[in-house]
């Protein structure tokens, strides 16, 4: 017992603070897989017993996998020791890292800026307002002038407190907001935004620009490097939900799901947008964007071990550090069933309530309903989205009206707001070695004919 803690002590040392929470679960996973091959060996083969020399690698493995999950516990326990002390900082009047202030300790305090709401408790009771009107007024404060507060073709201003706890539910949820490049609305909040990109392509992996090593004296060289532009302009879009009269005016109740989800119907539209969007009247998806790559996929309606390498191969290599692979959901029985020609799997399942991702070799994976099918092109992308733009615009705004339902008490909340997006990268990168082109949007495409 005692040589194993010593051994168990000393892997912990070797693995330090470099080894991660998922490359354990993905060493213990193969360990097991190993275990699994050979069982099924021996059934295979008429159900015999092990071998000398399976049997002892087998239990070898078992002292392997054991001592693992030792190892597993003790991150799990070392993450949670740091979320919880986090939380406790978060806790705390003064900010984490944020220097102190003497003028706490007479009894000032240090608080957070407090964030407008305009009288309401929460976003359940400004929607009930909204319906059913409000007697104190705090409508008229945050009027949209745009509309002039007409229900039906307009709305009020979602209050700041609550805009920020949508967005922050919103985060939690999108798979392109936030890892992706947000402008701000600024003012005026819809104007266009025009954001310079370099003319790349077969210019090279700078944009044309020229590097030479150059003598004390020598005339510094020119350089031809192009810029072009993208240019932004927030869209509207909105979102509507029938809610029975009852539950809104028990705003209370209603809060929770009211907000959530609103929540929900704002990611489903601009990530169905940023992820696939035409670009008319809508955002640009990056999975037709121009600066794409296409990896070819080796089988029609297939999604092999080769086909994710290429994808790999194909990514800006500045890129791998914040890459995400976005998958069809229909996908989701072949790519966790993948395996590289050693017969290890290379998806791994992550743990959600731990905050590990799944990965797919080794680059986190989200699946999602706003892809192409299986077996059609964009049905598996590889994409780093911090070369994806988002310019917000106004919004968002609370509508409602009774009047579509009124005979059965039921009203239609709507909630809109303006924003665009485009992919940044608008031609694919080529290398410093004159000949690899690379890109930060990849996409499995058919098979090459």
């Amino acid at each position: 017992m005692t040589k194993r803690k010593n051994r168990l002590k000393l892997n912990l040392q070797l693995f330090g603070e470099t080894t991660t929470l998922q490359t354990l679960l993905q060493t213990r996973a193969q360990k097991i897989q190993r275990q699994s091959e050979i069982i099924e060996k021996a059934r295979a083969e008429g159900g015999r017993d092990l071998t000398a020399e399976e049997a002892q690698e087998f239990d070898t493995l078992d002292t392997e996998i054991q001592e693992a999950d030792g190892q597993i516990e003790a991150k799990k326990k070392q993450t949670d020791r740091e979320n919880s002390v986090a939380a406790r900082m978060k806790s705390l009047e003064q900010p984490e890292n944020k220097p102190f202030r003497p003028s706490a300790v007479a009894g000032t305090g240090v608080q957070e800026d407090k964030k407008e709401d305009f009288g309401f408790k929460s976003i359940g009771e400004f929607v009930n307002a909204v319906r059913f009107g409000d007697s104190t007024g705090r409508l008229e404060a945050i009027r949209n002038d745009l509309s002039m507060g007409v229900s039906e073709s307009g709305g009020y201003a979602v209050p700041e407190q609550f805009r920020e706890e949508l967005l922050r539910l919103t985060a939690e949820q999108a798979i392109v907001r936030p890892r992706a490049n947000v402008i701000p609305a600024g003012s005026p909040p819809d104007s266009k935004i025009t954001i310079p990109v370099f003319e790349q392509g077969a210019k090279g992996a700078y944009g044309g620009v020229s590097v030479q090593w150059i003598g004390e004296g020598e005339e510094k060289p020119k350089t031809d490097a192009k810029l072009d532009v993208v240019t932004l302009e927030p869209y509207e879009v909105a979102a509507h939900m029938q809610v029975t009269d009852k539950l809104l005016r028990n705003w209370t109740s209603a809060n929770g799901f009211i907000r959530n989800l609103l929540s929900q119907a704002m990611v489903a539209a601009e990530d169905a947008a940023f992820i696939a969007g035409d670009g008319v009247e809508k955002p640009t998806g990056f999975i037709g964007a121009t600066g794409r790559l296409v990896q070819n996929r080796e089988t029609a309606n297939q999604i092999s071990y080769v086909d994710a390498v290429g994808m790999l191969s194909k990514l800006l290599p500045a890129s791998l550090g914040n890459a995400l692979f976005i998958a069809s959901q229909s996908a989701m029985p072949q790519l966790m069933t993948l395996k590289d020609p050693n017969g290890n799997y290379i998806f791994i399942q992550g743990d959600a309530t731990r905050g590990v991702p799944s990965t797919l070799l080794g680059v986190p994976i989200r699946f999602t309903g706003k892809t192409k099918p299986l077996g059609q092109e964009g049905d598996l992308v590889l994409v780093d989205l911090s070369y994806y733009l988002i310019k917000d615009g106004a919004g968002p705004f609370i509508a409602a009206s009774e009047h579509v339902l009124f005979t059965k008490n039921q009203t239609i909340v709507k909630c809109f707001w303006n924003v665009d997006g485009k992919p940044w990268v608008k031609t694919p990168l080529t290398l410093e070695d004159g000949v690899t082109k690379v890109s930060p949007y990849i996409v499995l495409g058919a098979p090459a004919v």
